[in-house]
């Protein structure tokens, strides 16, 4: 593989990472609770509830 060939390759490579890191790093995140009013369950914590 040519020197230039390998420098395009690794480029696109980069690329593909920085786009998918950005779009992965602005993406919403869903939560399992809104911890709002919205009549949700709320969570369970398990480590929470044994030291009772």
């Amino acid at each position: 593989m040519s020197p230039a060939a390998q420098t395009l390759a690794a480029l696109a490579l980069v690329a593909v990472a920085a786009t998918w890191l950005v779009r992965r790093a602005l993406a919403k995140k869903k939560h399992p609770g809104c911890g709002g009013d919205c009549g949700c369950p709320a969570p369970k914590f398990p480590s929470a509830l044994r030291r009772r």
